[in-house]
């Protein structure tokens, strides 16, 4: 041992690591070196040299780094720099208006007034803003608010005027201009593919970087170290490549590209197909998983493709974007061409379409070996959930709904539906790989929310959907690294802490396993760890407030 290049660059030391490794899921000290992982507990004296720097855990608990399985990352960075309409920010109607006033009057006129995050269900109003609201507020300005669900917006009518849509617009297929049951008149919501109608100027290459540059430096603080984005398309691609390039960007980023126009993103099938790119290709930093495709919407805006209607609204079971052979055509095309396949499904009968699609596209062998995934998979039926697991499709749950929005699902659903959203103790039995995740920006992303929601089940409201589907605070912890490693083929090199693979690592306040479960929650990182060099210290950001 005695030639320097093998001593450690740092020795965490006195702290509770939970390795969720199975062969040594505790130890008490770790040496990096590298980057990476090469030693625990006594096997990592020896490493310790005249340059190591020692940390002392102070008897904090260690986890692996937290894998975000399914964000979109740069929506979220581009969400920073546009107005802020969570329900915590603007309760009431009248504070979103009082936001675009404000916004209206640093604006020159005619410049969009962009924001995102309103929450009819929690508003105080338990309704909309309207067109003419919004008009009234911004007459000079065209206004476009998302939902947080993204599936839905709210605009004015300087927002028409500006996109050359008239006071009558046809819906678009997948789309749908909502009117006012009593007039006929247009109410302001627009739905699902009626938001790209509208030409809402998209963020510049250098605006996304400096963006997500700032947003990154959020996810280290919720422990975040490797995330999934789910809707990549070639300005993504170009920011993520160049981020790496300039060397400023830390975190590992895996590619989801988005395979059809829909929601106002350009798809990218055809030319991900002619250039012959796999999944895979890339490095351990930044890589390809595969295509992403979209089926239903949700069930907070009442889209989602659900097998009974959603309570009190009639016969409505929400929207299938594609028929089931239109659907099939795209998987199979995929999967001949090596490319993983990432289906968004949330209602029955979109679970349904995205597992024939499946089953078809290629042998139970092939299929298996490809581990293609179900985004939200929120209300598998028994026997979906059989057939997800015989097929080794990951289930990717959006666990973290429950608490965020968790409250519009017992809305919409009713409590025996609500009550088996996001299955985790099934998932579980079935022996299905479920990763956790949070959809970021449609709901916050610190993934400790989502930890909480599948261990109590409870909503930010304080309603619970149910018990049965509950699972314990390491199963819960297990989502949001093992699995979610597997969900990107990462487990040899993420996932665990154990020698080999990279120093990516969290130091939190309070040990979750030692926690009542109320607590889980209310967990804060104290420094976070991406290859062994420390990326975030709560003791230098003592006063920074997390978003979102």
């Amino acid at each position: 041992m005695g030639e320097a290049s093998m001593y450690a660059d740092k020795i965490l030391k006195n702290a509770m690591i939970y390795t969720m490794d199975e062969s040594r899921p505790q130890a008490y000290q770790l040496a990096i070196a590298g980057g990476k992982v090469v030693a625990f507990d006594e096997e990592a004296e020896p490493y310790i040299g005249p340059a190591t720097e020692v940390i002392d855990g102070k008897g904090k608990a260690v986890l692996p780094g937290l894998i975000e399985s399914h964000a979109h990352p740069l929506h979220y960075a581009a969400n920073l720099q546009q107005l802020d309409l969570r329900t915590e920010v603007t309760p009431s109607i009248e504070d979103i208006l009082e936001a675009v006033r404000r916004k209206a009057s640093e604006l020159p006129a005619g410049e969009w007034i962009i924001g995102t995050g309103w929450d009819d269900s929690k508003l105080k109003e338990r309704r909309f803003p309207t067109i003419d609201e919004l008009s009234e507020a911004a007459p000079d300005h065209p206004v476009f608010l998302k939902r947080t669900c993204i599936h839905n917006a709210v605009v004015n009518w300087r927002a028409f005027e500006k996109s050359g849509l008239t006071a009558n617009p046809a819906d678009p297929e997948g789309g749908h201009f909502h009117r006012d049951p009593a007039t006929g008149k247009l109410s302001g919501l627009i739905q699902e593919n009626a938001m790209k109608e509208f030409d809402v100027p998209a963020f510049t290459v250098e605006q996304f970087k400096e963006a997500m540059k700032q947003a990154e430096q959020q996810f280290f603080e919720w422990g975040i170290t490797t995330i999934h984005d789910m809707a990549v398309t070639k300005e993504e691609l170009t920011v993520y490549q160049q981020l790496r390039k300039e060397g400023e960007f830390q975190m590992k980023v895996r590619l989801w590209l988005w395979a059809v126009t829909q929601m106002g993103w350009t798809g990218v099938e055809e030319e991900v197909l002619a250039l012959g790119l796999e999944s895979g290709f890339g490095n351990d930093h930044l890589n390809i998983q595969g295509l992403k495709y979209m089926l239903d919407g949700s069930v907070g805006g009442k889209t989602a493709a659900a097998s009974e209607p959603f309570e009190n609204d009639g016969e409505n079971r929400g929207v299938l974007y594609m028929s089931e052979e239109k659907v099939k055509g795209h998987i199979a095309r995929a999967v001949e061409n090596n490319l993983r396949v990432s289906i968004h499904g949330i209602g029955e009968r979109a679970i349904e379409q995205a597992l024939r699609a499946i089953e078809q596209a290629a042998s139970p062998e092939k299929n298996r070996q490809m581990r293609h995934r179900i985004e939200h998979c929120a209300l598998p039926t028994e026997e979906q959930l059989e057939r997800i697991a015989a097929l080794d499709v990951v289930a990717a749950s959006s666990i973290g709904f429950v608490y965020a929005i968790g409250d519009s699902y017992l809305k919409n659903l009713g409590e025996e539906r609500a009550e088996r959203v996001f299955p985790h103790a099934s998932f579980k039995a079935h022996g299905i790989k479920a990763p956790g995740n949070s959809d970021m920006p449609v709901c916050p992303g610190n993934p400790f929310f989502g930890i909480y929601a599948a261990v109590t089940r409870r909503t930010v409201g304080g309603q619970q959907l149910g018990t049965k589907e509950a699972i314990s605070v390491e199963e819960a912890i297990k989502a949001y690294t093992t699995e979610a490693a597997y969900s990107g083929f990462d487990e040899e090199i993420i996932g665990t802490l154990s020698a080999g693979k990279y120093a990516d690592l969290i130091v939190l306040d309070e040990n979750p396993f030692e926690l009542s479960t109320e607590r889980l929650k209310d967990i804060r990182v104290s420094m976070t760890m991406v290859d062994g060099e420390i990326v975030f210290e709560r003791s230098k950001h003592p006063e920074r407030i997390s978003v979102n």
